[in-house]
Formats: C-alpha cells, structure tokens, sequence
C-alpha cells in the first residue's frame, strides 16, 4: 500500500499537530491498527520518501483495496458467528424447520407438512372453495356458460384453434400436506363448472398432476404458489395436444441452473423460507423480443403484462397469443407455459388476462392458435367476455398504478 505525494513538506518542527509528517513508528503503528500487519521495509521507506500526514495516511489505509478485503472477510466471520436459523426444508433437520401450522404476519400463507407452504388466505377465500362452503352468485353459472360459448364462436370466426384449460391450484395436488383439517361440504366451485355441459371442453389435468407427486415428483414450488419446471411441462403438454402439437424431441436437454427461491409464499415470513428450483439457463431455441412486465410490475400490477417470443428454428409455424396469468410467463427465472410453447411455435405472444379474450389483438398480430388458462381458484369471478388488453397496459402505464380488476371481470 501507498500513500500519494503531499502537496507541501514540512518538518515537524514546522508543522501543526494535525499536518505533521509521520516517523517510522507511527506508520508502524497504521499498518499494524488498520491493515493487521507490519509493513515491510520497502514500504516503511516508500512512506518516509513522501512524508505523509497522519490524515493522509489514515486517509488512503481506509480507502485501501486491502483494507475493504479485510472488512469484507470480517463481516463473513460474524455472520458465521451470529445466530442462525434453519429457512430451507430438509428431512434431517426438520425439528430446526418452521413448524406446520405456523402463519405468515398477515396471515395470507401457512405452513403445511414437510416445508409445503400454502395460501391460507387472500381475495379468493381459497378454503371455502377448497372445503365446498364458498357462496356463488345464483347467475354464476349461467354467467360461465355464456363465457365458454362465446370464446369458441369467436375462435371459430377468427379461425383459429383453441385449447382452454384451468390450472389446479397447489392445495388440490398437495391437500395431504396442508396442517389442518378441512371437511369437504360440498363440490368445489371449479367441479361445479366442469361437472356442466358446458364445459366439457376445459382442460383440467389434475390426476396426471396428483399422479406424478404421488410417485415422488415435486410439480410445485414448495414456498410459492406457482408449479415447477415438472408441472408447468404436464400443463404445456395437455394444451398441445389439443392443439395437434408436440413438445420437440431434445427440449428437456438444455442447461440447467438451480438457484434458492423463496417465491410468493415464502417471502411472506421472517425470516424468509426458501427452497430450491432448478431451471433453464435461457429460453431454449427461442428469445424474447418485447417485453413490458418490469414496467408494469413497477407500477404494482399485472393486468397489462405482455411478453413475445419468437422461435425461428420452432417445428410449428403458427402464431399462437396465451391468454393467462403469471403461471404462463417464462423468464429466466421461472419457466412457465409460454417457455414450453416458444419451445414449439414460431411466436408467441403471452398477454397476463386469465381466462381472457381479445378479438381486436389477436387480428391484428395473426393469431393461428390461442390458449387460455386461469387458475381454478380465480373460477369464483367470471371475466369478461372481450377486452381491449392494450388500453389495459396504457392506461396502467400512464397512471403508474394498476387498474382496477373490474376492467376484466365481469
């Protein structure tokens, strides 16, 4: 380490206290106090050619790669030092782990059985839903029917091939994990729907999704809310088929990365529970070439998120726009429906509307194929039957804050 050069030398019989030029023993007594170490003779020589200051030698030692190398090596040793606490969920070491039962602060997600974290709460009164208790409007139904119709006209007049499937929620994969007991009272509002002829049509893979974690393969994030790499493929895989496509042969061979996450559920507790995902290091044969999530998410929503992604080398040559919430996003962080469908069609275009319909957009952009997704638990509130999704990301935009649900619901 070395110190500049000073502007002005002086003795220290010239100079005040402060400015003095240092001796032997006080750089001796620096190098020892700030850097840990007696400085070598080159240095202590180099030091007494310039004759700095303490001010200037306090200064620069401070300022000193060394130094920050130091500190940084310090911090380290105390928070290995500090008290810890188990947030990851391992068998061995379950007794350390956040008990089942245990309720985030504001009481949205619980812990269930072996590190499963779940929503206990939230808009949709996920529960009452789950246990059959949840009070649907009496038009709800007919509201619904009205819905389907009108999304297969309007496919069939555009000329373009549908898929339409609901995404089972985590609870009804993972019910023998949740903590409490829940007294089923009644069907479900999602087997309501589905149990009408009306939607006969609505793809709902549940069992293939019960049967794979049944068989030991995780097919949800432990601490979120959202499916992992496994489920997000059996859904992708169920919307293909009813759209005459395949996932191409090789698509499970690009790298991997596994990295911690503690998603929508477990960032709710403190501290926070993790657990580990592993995904693609990018998007497979396809690139994003629009995207405007991070602007729409830093005004606080998701209504009006919009992603495309294009695929030169794709063995389907359609345009295909997804209709979904934020289970049919891809970046590199999560890879939902839209990665396994940029995997097979030449563009897609992902618009956050679950559920959703917008005829305008897809003449525009040549839509040869839509899917439209939602989670069951979003089945209590009918959408709307079309909506100008663009003006929805406009006005979120020039507002800086999102616009109200009523804009897609019905």
């Amino acid at each position: 380490m070395r110190w500049p050069t000073p502007r002005t030398r002086r003795s220290r019989s010239e100079s005040t206290p402060e400015a003095a030029a240092l001796e032997r023993e006080d750089i001796v007594a620096i190098y020892r106090q700030v850097l840990g170490r007696p400085p070598a003779e080159e240095e202590i020589a180099h030091q007494l050619v310039n004759r700095a200051t303490l001010e200037q030698a306090l200064r620069v030692a401070l300022d000193s790669d060394e130094y920050r190398a130091l500190r940084h090596h310090q911090d380290l040793r105390e928070v290995e030092l500090a008290p810890t606490f188990v947030n990851v969920y391992e068998e061995g070491i379950a007794r350390w782990t956040t008990p089942p039962g245990t309720r985030s602060a504001d009481g949205v997600a619980i812990v269930g059985r072996e590190g499963w974290l779940f929503l206990n709460g939230g808009n949709n009164d996920l529960i009452a839903q789950y246990t059959g208790a949840y009070e649907l409007d009496p038009d709800w139904l007919v509201r619904w029917r009205r819905l389907i119709d009108h999304r297969i006209r309007s496919a069939g007049e555009l000329g373009v091939d549908l898929a339409m499937l609901m995404l089972p929620d985590k609870l009804t994969v993972y019910n023998r994990h949740f903590p409490l007991p829940l007294e089923r009272i009644g069907p479900r509002p999602v087997e309501r729907l589905l149990a009408d002829p009306s939607a006969r049509d609505i793809l709902y893979p549940l069992d293939d999704l019960r049967a794979t974690a049944a068989a030991g393969e995780e097919v949800f994030l432990r601490t979120d809310s959202h499916f992992n790499r496994r489920g997000s493929a059996i859904l992708a895989t169920h919307s293909l088929r009813k759209l005459g496509a395949e996932m191409p042969a090789g698509w499970d061979e690009v790298p991997l990365r596994t990295y911690p996450v503690a998603g929508d559920l477990g960032a709710r507790f403190d501290p926070r529970l993790v657990s580990l995902y592993t995904v693609p290091a990018s998007f497979g044969q396809a690139r994003i070439v629009e995207n405007n999530k991070a602007a729409i998410y830093a005004a606080g929503a998701h209504i009006g998120t919009r992603s495309v992604y294009v695929n030169e080398a794709a063995p389907d040559p359609r345009v295909l726009v997804v209709f979904g919430g934020s289970a049919s996003y891809a970046d590199p962080g999560y890879q939902g429906l839209s990665w396994f469908y940029s995997q097979v069609f030449r563009e897609v275009h992902s618009i956050w509307f679950p559920f959703g319909w917008d005829s305008e957009y897809l003449r525009r952009v040549g839509a040869e194929a839509v899917v439209i997704s939602g989670g069951d638990r979003l089945v209590v509130r009918v959408p709307r039957e079309d909506v100008d999704t663009a003006a929805l990301a406009a006005d979120t935009l020039s507002r800086g804050r999102p616009v109200g649900v009523e804009r897609i619901i019905a």
